[in-house]
């Protein structure tokens, strides 16, 4: 559509667009998801984002066994890479009203949504989201991302190769602030949390570098769930066990298991271990 910048809008032609975009807003559609814990509902106006939601005990069946196993009333549960808010949502019943989530997630589209399925599961007054990057140091980075639409993940701070190390062309970008964990908990600004979730895509990493004296305080969390892939497998259990953690158990997402089925490699495909302090 072109537009003549000297001429007044056309009343009617206004209008029109206007009920175009109302359509286009009421065409989104709210998923609920039930199980046996509770009812969860997500706001979805892309097929990523509906992707996400209809799959949410299935994709990551060891992530909600985890949740489900862990959390406590009162706990306080750190999503980092929240995305959409899949397992904020997920563990807001199991924290209770004592509880308090801290979601974490940079990308703007998903931390939009994120927000919104939040307060559509009535979580606000216990939910913070931050739409800042976790890191091993503060400033401000570029944040490249590699998709705009909601639900999407991959999108990469500081760096254009996702995570599967492979090099993209960012079609947006964003001078993000990011900081340490354990800056952000010295400053009073989040509580140390008692459950972390690491997701980022090949960070894990440096947010693990970010909270190295929240892992070795004496408020230090009682269980950490870990992306893993093989570009950093080895280093990471070497970091967990200095810091005072054990692998206490390691799962595979529905894709992986798919995967493997296939004939892939178990050693080229990511997952998710637990980690809990070893005096544990």
């Amino acid at each position: 559509m072109i537009v003549s910048g000297t001429k007044r809008p056309n009343f009617l032609i206004g209008r029109l667009y206007r009920l175009r975009f109302a359509i286009a807003q009421a065409l989104g559609m709210t998923i609920e998801v039930r199980s046996d814990a509770g009812r969860y509902r997500f706001r979805c106006r892309s097929y990523t984002e509906y992707k996400r939601a209809v799959t949410l005990l299935q994709k990551e069946e060891g992530t909600i066994r985890w949740l489900r196993d862990t959390l406590r009333p009162g706990d306080t549960f750190c999503d980092i890479g929240a995305n959409i808010g899949l397992y904020s949502v997920f563990s807001g019943p199991l924290v209770g009203e004592t509880g308090q989530i801290l979601s974490f997630e940079p990308h703007a589209a998903n931390a939009l949504s994120l927000m919104q399925n939040i307060a559509l599961n009535g979580l606000a007054s216990r939910t913070k989201v931050i739409s800042a990057a976790l890191g091993d140091r503060n400033g401000f980075f570029d944040f490249n991302i590699i998709e705009a639409t909601a639900g999407s993940a991959m999108s990469q701070l500081g760096r254009t190769l996702d995570g599967h190390e492979r090099p993209f062309v960012p079609v947006l970008r964003e001078c993000k602030a990011a900081f340490t964990l354990d800056h952000l908990v010295a400053e009073g600004v989040v509580p140390a949390p008692d459950v972390i979730k690491i997701d980022v895509d090949g960070n894990e990493l440096l947010v693990l570098a970010g909270m190295r004296t929240l892992l070795t305080s004496a408020k230090r969390p009682r269980s950490v769930q870990v992306e893993v892939s093989h570009h950093y497998e080895a280093e990471l259990d070497v970091f967990m066990d200095t810091h005072g953690y054990r692998v206490h158990d390691r799962h595979r997402t529905d894709i992986g298991l798919r995967k493997l089925a296939r004939g892939a490699d178990p050693v080229l495909i990511a997952h998710n271990a637990i980690y809990k302090p070893s005096a544990a």
